[in-house]
C-alpha cells in the first residue's frame, strides 16, 4: 500500500510540474506569436534582431530579444531576457511605462512604495509600474539564478529603469 501511494504522490507531482510546464510554453508561444503578428518585419528579420547583450557590473544579463521602434511615434518596444545571478538585485528606481514580466525561472521579489513585498516564482507574470517608486526588486534566492522576460514600449532611447 505504501509504494503505491508514493507512486501516486510521484505521479502527481509529476503532473503538476509537466502542467506548469506547458502554461509557460503556451505563454511564451503565444508571446511570441502576437510579436510577430503585430510586427511589421519578417520572422527572419526579428530572429537576427536577438543580438543585444549586456552584462552589468553585478553578473545581471540582459539579452535583447526583440526591438521595434515606430519612427511615426518615436516609441520602441523592447522585449527582453533577463538573468540575475543568485542573491542579486536592484537599488531604489522607478519606470517611466509599465511594463508585463513573465518569471521562467526561479524567484524574484519585488515591491512598490505603499506596498507589501511580493513573490513571484516560474510560471507567474506581473506588471511593473509606472512612475511610482519601485522600492526592491531582487532574487532572493541565494543559490538559483532568476530569468524573467519583460516587454515594454518607452520614447525612442529613453532608459525603462531609472535609478534616482
Amino acid at each position: 500500500m505504501k509504494s503505491q501511494n508514493a507512486l501516486s504522490l510521484a505521479a502527481e507531482m509529476a503532473s503538476q510540474r509537466i502542467e506548469v510546464d506547458l502554461r509557460r510554453r503556451l505563454f511564451v508561444g503565444g508571446f511570441a506569436g502576437a510579436l510577430c503578428l503585430f510586427s511589421k518585419s519578417t520572422l527572419a528579420d526579428q530572429i537576427s534582431s536577438a543580438s543585444a547583450t549586456s552584462v552589468s557590473p553585478d553578473g545581471v544579463i540582459r539579452v535583447t530579444l526583440q526591438r521595434h521602434v515606430n519612427e511615426q511615434t518615436g516609441e520602441e518596444f523592447k522585449l527582453l531576457l533577463n538573468t540575475y545571478p543568485p542573491g542579486v538585485g536592484l537599488p531604489s528606481h522607478h519606470h517611466p511605462t509599465v511594463a508585463h514580466n513573465y518569471v521562467l525561472e526561479g524567484v524574484a521579489e519585488s515591491q512598490y512604495a505603499g506596498e507589501e513585498l511580493r513573490t513571484f516564482k516560474a510560471g507567474d507574470s506581473y506588471q511593473d509600474e509606472a512612475g511610482r517608486p519601485h522600492l526592491v526588486f531582487r532574487n532572493p534566492d541565494r543559490a538559483a539564478r532568476l530569468k524573467y522576460l519583460i516587454a515594454y514600449t518607452v520614447r525612442k532611447g529613453e532608459p525603462f529603469l531609472i535609478i534616482p
